[in-house]
């Protein structure tokens, strides 16, 4: 039995692994011109990967350390050797993290095992080998590795514990949660004495769940009055609702009935959550007052416990695993069914999205950017006129050439592209 720190939120920073350069080469060959071409391929850089777990309860690991960087691809060497690969990165977080880039959810890993690729490594540049061919059996071209973006990542806890605490203030929420666990909760005779989660993990007959003891709701939480919205976001995190009413109160039913429409009125899918009933202090009451209480509630499946006596603890416990064990079976094999259709399954499509090209003209020099030039002119080292006519060739396929025809350049006109070394003499 443990107490977990609350962290359901971490902002980090990610880069892959940049690919290795190619290599230029020649080994010596009898009758082959300058011996023949052996630089090999530079090694792809590793990708990094969350995965979800369920070893995992918060993002605490993620509080420290907050910049993950990936393996380099290793460059290419003589004798067509290829560079190797850079290792890849795991990050696993708890199930139920969602992840955002700059303010869009990326994904919502909801199962055991679900992996998501966050930075793909960058790829590995081809080596002088690699551009042999019948018309150049001696090239002097080869490719920097494929460079990769830092990337600012935000994780949000979605399932913050399995079970939630509901009740009204000083429900005795905060006792229950210290009776089963070890966490060390503020308990105190007045409203909000919870002003954060405890989580705690609660484990009996080898099995095990983590409970949360959330701030107290009141009258109009969904229009966010006392702890309000920030109380509903984190109950909505969990798998089962523990409602928990003070027995020794008057107007039971009416007190019930109020939380659950504030449940409604701030989330449908919240109210329809699985809910177990339970009545605290029943110490404090007689047998009369519990069977009024049942025939109010016209329910058989409620508990009466006492943090003080341990009355009724186990039994509540158990129905919990119980409960537990039907959602998560249940949400497996809706995970399961999901993965067998996949031709209605889009996984991580990537559309081609527009890339104007950016001109601007400044003494004699055209700077032009946009993604593919970017790209290229960090990729193709401009060592030789053969590497210079290549990208140069790119850029014509693409139509970038005629642009800056059409925007006025000149013979003898400097063409440079914006963040890379790249920057090259323009001849009709």
């Amino acid at each position: 039995m443990k107490q977990i720190s609350f962290i359901d939120q971490a902002i980090i920073k990610i880069k892959a692994g940049d690919g290795g350069s190619g290599k230029m080469g020649f080994h010596k060959e009898k009758y082959v011109e300058h011996g023949g071409p052996s630089g090999g391929n530079g090694g792809n850089g590793g990708s990094i990967f969350f995965i979800a777990t369920s070893n995992e309860n918060t993002l605490m690991k993620y509080k420290g350390k907050t910049i993950y960087k990936g393996n380099n691809g290793s460059d290419g060497g003589l004798k067509n050797m290829t560079g190797a690969r850079g290792e890849n990165i795991f990050l696993e977080v708890p199930i139920g993290t969602e992840i955002f880039e700059n303010g869009k959810k990326q994904v919502d890993l909801q199962f055991d095992g679900q992996i998501w690729l966050a930075s793909q490594g960058g790829k590995g540049g081809r080596g002088n080998k690699s551009f042999k061919s019948s018309k150049n059996t001696a090239p002097t071209l080869f490719e920097y590795g494929e460079k990769v973006d830092w990337k600012e990542l935000t994780l949000n806890l979605k399932v913050l514990a399995d079970v939630g605490l509901l009740g009204f203030p000083n429900a005795g929420k905060s006792t229950l949660v210290s009776s089963v666990t070890n966490a060390k909760p503020k308990i105190a005779n007045y409203e909000f004495t919870t002003l954060v989660p405890q989580l705690g993990v609660v484990k009996i007959k080898n099995e095990d769940f983590v409970i949360t003891d959330l701030p107290g709701l009141i009258d109009g939480a969904s229009k966010n009055k006392g702890m309000g919205i920030s109380f509903l976001k984190h109950l909505s995190r969990t798998r089962i609702i523990i409602h928990l009413i003070d027995s020794t109160k008057e107007d039971l039913l009416k007190k019930y009935r109020k939380l659950r429409k504030e449940l409604k009125s701030y989330s449908k899918e919240l109210s329809e959550k699985r809910e177990i009933i339970v009545f605290s202090k029943c110490d404090l009451i007689n047998e009369e007052k519990k069977l009024e209480i049942r025939k109010d509630f016209k329910n058989n499946n409620i508990h009466f416990i006492s943090a003080i006596t341990r009355e009724g603890i186990i039994s509540l416990l158990d129905n919990v695993i119980k409960n537990l064990k039907e959602i998560k079976k249940e949400e497996q094999e809706k995970f399961n069914n999901l993965m067998n259709q996949e031709e209605d399954l889009e996984i991580f499509s990537l559309k081609e999205k527009e890339d104007p090209l950016m001109i601007k003209y400044s003494n004699g020099i055209w700077t032009i950017s946009n993604d593919f030039t970017k790209y290229w002119a960090n990729r193709i080292p401009l060592n030789s006129s053969e590497n210079s006519w290549r990208l140069m060739s790119k850029f014509k396929t693409k139509g970038i050439i005629d642009k800056l025809i059409t925007a006025g350049i000149k013979d003898g006109d400097m063409i440079a592209v914006k963040n890379s070394p790249f920057i090259i003499k323009y001849n009709k």
